[in-house]
């Protein structure tokens, strides 16, 4: 890039003639070059979510769950078909209509739009368990990315150090094996860095897997801050919107309501529908028409009837449909137990994962307030005694090292803190932060 500032700065004094044309060159190679080294796209948390919400093939599966029971609807809404009777032997010729009594038709579709409501909030709760996954996947490669960056910052620092203490060298003020021993440091920084690298590698992986090959490059960044912010409700109020917000609580609550619609529906079975139609008659010996007709029919003298009433009705004197009623009743009182043990479960995880998010808070608050500054003023006071000849190589670099673990230390912390957040939102079923 400098090769090119100096021929561009260089411009003025080429002949005017071919002046636009080198100016234009020049430009066109700065292009280029700022091309290759474009930066690879970076994505937000937000655009992350977005991308596997709508390509994700287990969300777009269980969608597929709302769509069948849908089409339960439609079919529980059916009513009986009309039949159509004929017998040859009498020339009988009927219409007969099955009709639902008891409220059966009612108490079918309340329990198939019970059914489909079950199947939206079972979705909902397939996403509210993928976005944690997910969101945990986001935190690793937070993480990840934040100590490549604080690796390779190492490095270029530490090189740096190494280069002036070389001249210390050339100069005499340090001895040969102190030097050494500074210079052999650098392996291990470099092996951080490495480490570092495939850290991250493996997260972009992981999150690509999870989004989509697809819809992700193979090399991207990710933006967002290792941050620890507090959740701006106490544990009661969390606690009270779980049990206003998990979904699968409300698959639970609706399914105890589905059990009595299904409850009702056994009991209306108890009674059995009526079929009633109308019908024409013709018997004797003779009937008219043209010959080739003759075949179907017996001849006879004429004779002409029609009626019109209830041509069969089950009586309910054996089975009242007793074994459903009863397994009815069952799956209600065990749909209530559900209930109780989802509601338990949901306040139990709420209050497990605050309990690990204040714990997670106070370990990152004692790294910011304490351990970190000391941990610099050590090495910045080793650094500045090593240099006066106060300190031994060893203390400064003792020093260095554990700066270096407490910082990464802290920013596993905060990745912790982070994914205990996930755990919260997704143990609330909502999110808990501004």
């Amino acid at each position: 890039m400098r090769r090119f500032e100096n021929v561009l700065n260089r411009l003025p004094a080429i002949r005017v003639g071919s002046g636009r044309f080198f100016a234009l060159t020049a430009l066109l190679a700065v292009s280029l070059c700022q091309a290759a080294f474009a930066q690879p796209p970076s994505f937000t948390w937000d655009e992350i979510r977005d991308k596997f919400l709508l390509t994700n093939p287990t969300l777009q599966a269980q969608a597929q769950s709302i769509e069948s029971s849908r089409a339960s609807e439609i079919t529980a809404g059916l009513r009986p078909n009309p039949q159509f009777q004929n017998d040859t032997s009498s020339a009988t010729i009927g219409i007969y209509q099955e009709f639902e009594v008891a409220g059966k038709r009612p108490a079918r579709l309340e329990s198939a739009r019970l059914g489909t409501s079950i199947a939206r909030t079972d979705f909902a709760n397939a996403r509210r368990t993928l976005i944690f996954h997910l969101r945990q996947a986001f935190v690793a490669a937070l993480l990840a990315k934040s100590d490549l960056d604080f690796a390779q910052k190492n490095l270029v620092d530490y090189q740096k150090a190494v280069d002036l203490n070389r001249l210390m060298l050339q100069q005499g003020t340090i001895s040969r094996g102190s030097f050494l021993k500074i210079e052999l440091q650098t392996l291990q920084l470099q092996t951080d860095l490495s480490d570092a690298t495939l850290a991250w590698k493996t997260a972009k992986a992981t999150l690509r897997a999870l989004v989509g090959p697809s819809n992700l490059p193979q090399e991207f960044e990710v933006q967002g801050d290792l941050r620890a912010i507090p959740p701006e409700r106490s544990l009661s109020e969390l606690q009270q919107l779980a049990l206003s917000s998990r979904p699968d609580l409300k698959s639970s609550e609706t399914n105890r309501e589905k059990a009595l619609a299904d409850l009702d529906l056994a009991r209306a079975n108890r009674w059995p529908n009526p079929t009633i139609g109308t019908s024409f008659l013709h018997s004797g010996n003779e009937i008219g028409g043209p010959s080739w007709f003759q075949p179907f029919y017996p001849k006879g003298g004429v004779a002409n009837g029609m009626g019109l009433g209830v041509a069969s009705f089950s009586v309910p004197l054996f089975n009242r449909n007793q074994g459903e009623v009863a397994r009815a009743r069952s799956e209600q009182l065990r749909a209530d137990f559900l209930v109780q043990a989802a509601r338990n479960q949901v306040l139990e995880e709420v209050e497990t994962a605050y309990a690990s998010l204040e714990s997670s808070r106070d370990r990152v608050r004692l790294y910011e307030e304490t351990y970190l500054t000391q941990a610099k003023e050590s090495l910045d006071i080793e650094e500045f005694s090593f240099r006066n000849g106060a300190a031994s190589i060893l203390d400064f670099l003792d020093a260095e090292r554990t700066y270096r673990a407490l910082e990464l230390a802290y920013r596993q912390q905060l990745a912790i803190y982070l994914s205990n957040l996930a755990q919260l939102e997704a143990a609330v079923g909502a999110p808990v932060t501004p």
